[in-house]
């Protein structure tokens, strides 16, 4: 869903954390386009 909406996310499954997900902090626009997306989809599942 991340993907749709713009942020490109990777699997760590190699880390033994297969329902995690790994951010890296960005420029403050990629995390405020991360942060929105999220807010996004956590707003849809509530």
């Amino acid at each position: 869903r991340l993907l749709e909406l713009g942020v490109i996310v990777r699997p760590i499954g190699n880390y033994a954390l297969p329902d995690y997900l790994r951010v890296s902090i960005g420029l403050e626009s990629q995390n405020q386009k991360f942060l929105s997306a999220m807010k996004q989809i956590l707003g849809e599942e509530a």
